[in-house]
């Protein structure tokens, strides 16, 4: 998953969808690690599928676990968080588009402004950890 902040106001990318029982929800773009891929990997190779773009900057932010429910069952996954910029600034001006590896679902990807409080941002713990993205100070504490 892939954290990117648009410069000139500090909104976020996401993607904004439905669950199944029809709510919507956002989420920041990227896909899941395929076998033998490694996470940074990920994030390139998805938003090159998702939207077209190519990346710079891509930094370890940090990694959740999260378990919810999804159709009645429940689900675990790991998410590895990581913030980015697009190599092409024309990409911040993209108000809108769909992912383009599916092109049948009703997904869009959006700008969310900074200081959206709905709808609900997954998965949990993302929101704080997008406050750290573009933070040098945060930046090299990770780094320690």
């Amino acid at each position: 998953m892939v954290v990117i902040k648009r410069p000139s106001d500090g909104a976020l990318l996401v993607s904004q969808d439905v669950n199944p029982s029809g709510e919507l929800f956002q989420r920041p773009l990227g896909g899941h690690v395929e076998f033998g891929e490694y996470s940074e990997d990920t994030v390139y190779r998805e938003l090159v599928e998702e939207i077209g773009q190519r990346l710079t900057g891509v930094d370890l932010l940090g990694v959740l676990e999260n378990l919810f429910e999804w159709a009645g069952e429940l689900q675990h996954e790991i998410v590895f968080v990581y913030e980015a910029r697009f190599a092409d600034p024309a990409a911040y001006d993209v108000a809108e588009q769909g992912i383009l590896d599916h092109p049948d679902r009703s997904t869009r990807v959006i700008w969310r402004p900074a200081d959206a409080a709905s709808p609900p941002l997954y998965p949990d713990g993302v929101a704080e950890l997008a406050e750290l993205a573009g933070d040098p100070d945060a930046a090299a504490e990770r780094d320690g």
